[in-house]
């Protein structure tokens, strides 16, 4: 009943009613149960066909919130969203992910509590947080050996419990850009898609059906822990070889510049170089795209996307690198996989991350089962 109303099926009882088949007195009580856990409000100012306009009903996205936290190797993106996933109130922060959980995830929760500012606590509804780690989904826990070991087999719910006690959920950082990316740019267009984040690190995440692919515990879309050709022998923090994670990222990129004596801090510098047309530069990156490429060209062979959106610091910031990896994903996928497949940059930025939690949230929060469940 509460989709019907959320997606405007049916926005009067009458309208219910005929829908689901339910009798008068049922349909009274459901909606009077919804109206009591502030899902929905009534309107009447609905538009009347003679005598009195029948009482319309809306979902109400200002009866809770959730609130959210996407965080990447070195930023975070935090934030109060409403029960449309609409943002409240945000902080962009600078962040460590390697200094623990310990350290991270106080930060995370002072913010929450600055961003609520007034709201009182009852409204809050639950908690889900993006981070860059395997997650075992259904576990609510970080699975993450030989990559961040600070963070491997923290089960974090709890600990987030403690001060916010509402249910709370978890999943990898890329998954949940993912799940933004979908939800608010490609819903109802593309329901196969992958995702690239190309950033301090290398990771993807894959929506396939409409619904995003996470695997038997968690592990799938580990992109940047494939093995490319030609990378030079880079150690990876993974025990591994030539990882594409190793030779193709922002830190890749950074750690060959450096190599061939150019001072180089952060992308910003390496931005001005190409704008600068230094050619060396640019083959740094366009070797990074043609890495990249292959590795995404057997992706699509495998999965078969709609649509392949590249994000992260890297994509967002160099056009060579999309070009180049558009270049050999066509020229080394099979026809029938690129013949209607798009490559595109990332449309939401960084706040995929904010609007892709909050979905995964309200999923679940707002489930048939979880609004049949006792208050």
């Amino acid at each position: 009943m509460l989709r019907l109303i959320r997606t405007g099926e049916a926005v009067t009882r009458a309208d219910i009613g005929r829908v689901t088949g339910l009798s008068r007195p049922a349909v009274s009580l459901r909606v009077t149960e919804l109206l009591d856990r502030r899902l929905i409000v009534e309107d009447n100012e609905g538009p009347s066909t003679g005598g009195r306009p029948p009482t319309r009903l809306a979902f109400n996205a200002a009866g809770g919130v959730v609130l959210v936290a996407s965080l990447g190797a070195s930023r975070a993106q935090i934030a109060v969203c409403d029960l449309a996933a609409g943002e409240l109130a945000r902080a962009d922060l600078a962040v460590d992910v390697e200094e623990g959980p310990d350290v991270v995830l106080p930060l995370v929760m002072r913010t929450w509590e600055e961003l609520l500012g007034d709201r009182p606590a009852s409204l809050i509804r639950a908690v889900g947080l993006g981070v860059p780690a395997t997650v075992e989904f259904a576990a609510r826990r970080t699975e993450s050996a030989r990559i961040m070991a600070s963070w491997t087999g923290v089960a974090i719910p709890p600990i987030i419990a403690e001060r916010f006690p509402v249910p709370v959920f978890l999943d990898n950082d890329v998954n949940v850009i993912a799940i933004g990316e979908h939800r608010a740019v490609y819903a109802g267009q593309a329901d196969d898609l992958l995702f690239i984040k190309v950033s301090t690190r290398i990771g993807s995440g894959v929506i396939a059906g409409g619904e995003i692919l996470r695997g038997a515990l968690g592990a799938a879309g580990e992109i940047g822990h494939i093995p490319v050709r030609d990378g030079g022998g880079v150690l990876c923090r993974c025990g591994n070889t030539d990882c594409l994670d190793s030779v193709a990222s922002a830190t890749a990129i950074l750690r060959r510049l450096r190599s061939r004596g150019y001072e180089v801090k952060t992308l910003a510098d390496v931005v001005a170089l190409v704008r600068g047309g230094d050619a060396e530069t640019m083959t740094v990156i366009r070797d990074a795209a043609r890495m990249l490429g292959e590795v995404v060209a057997s992706a699509v062979n495998i999965l078969n996307p709609a649509v392949v959106v590249l994000g992260g610091d890297v994509a967002e910031t160099f056009q060579p690198l999309v070009s180049g990896v558009r270049e050999v994903v066509y020229r080394r996928s099979t026809a029938l996989s690129t013949r209607n497949l798009r490559i595109e940059r990332s449309r939401l930025g960084p706040g995929a991350g904010i609007v892709g939690c909050a979905h995964m949230i309200l999923d679940h929060v707002l489930s048939p089962e979880a609004v049949d469940s006792p208050p």
